[in-house]
């Protein structure tokens, strides 16, 4: 199986998400920091779109997370449940992370991010907050007896959910005592090898503390 390089920027939850998919797998990843001025070109020439992340495998270029990771799960192990059920709820659970979590946390990250504090728009900020955990509800109620949320393995469901939490933590969003489950979930992500080792150095320390 030949080496895959991404062009990645470390903190975007959608690289990230990649990164941990491909840990799981075992399978080797080039990872190549878009702000690198000799990376910078090739993304230039490669995504039509102008974003990250930019998958590369020999002529193969991709450049959507979503397409990636079910690129990753059909040519690869892990990643999706056996059952057709399943595997739609794994991706299902894509969905509620982007469009339920990652919504709201961006206002917080995008607030926060780059800017001193006296500069925060404290109510962009609490919106944000607001709507991230007004979110957790609905993943508090399926993390039930099982290690993950869809069996004994982490999942596509994980591998898109696990970078909005980090981040959070990262900025200041905290999952709250009265959410157990999904903080034992995240908990024991937080120690899982192929989690701790896709995410940027400076998020580590804060999942050791968590964990």
């Amino acid at each position: 199986m030949s080496r895959i390089r991404l062009i990645d920027k470390p903190e975007c939850p959608f690289c990230w998400r990649v990164r941990i998919a491909a840990a799981l797998q075992g399978r080797a990843m080039h990872s190549m920091d878009r702000s690198d001025p000799d990376v910078l070109a090739e993304w230039q020439r490669l995504s039509p779109s102008q974003t990250v992340p930019v998958l590369i495998e020999d002529d193969l270029v991709l450049t959507d997370s979503g397409p990636m990771l079910e690129y990753l799960a059909e040519t690869g192990p892990a990643l999706l449940p056996d059952s057709p059920r399943r595997r739609a709820e794994a991706r299902s659970w894509v969905v509620y992370g982007d469009r339920i979590l990652g919504q709201s946390l961006r206002e917080v990250v995008f607030e926060k991010r780059d800017k001193p504090e006296n500069e925060w728009d404290q109510d962009r900020i609490r919106k944000g907050t607001h709507g991230f955990l007004g979110g957790l509800a609905a993943l508090e109620m399926a993390l039930q007896d099982e290690s993950f949320l869809l069996g004994n393995q982490p999942t596509l469901a994980e591998c898109a959910l696990f970078p909005r939490f980090a981040l959070a933590l990262l900025y200041g969003v905290d999952i709250p005592a009265d959410f157990p489950r999904t903080r034992q979930w995240f908990g024991r992500l937080a120690t899982y090898p192929a989690f701790l080792s896709s995410s940027p150095e400076r998020v580590r320390n804060v999942l050791v503390d968590f964990a």
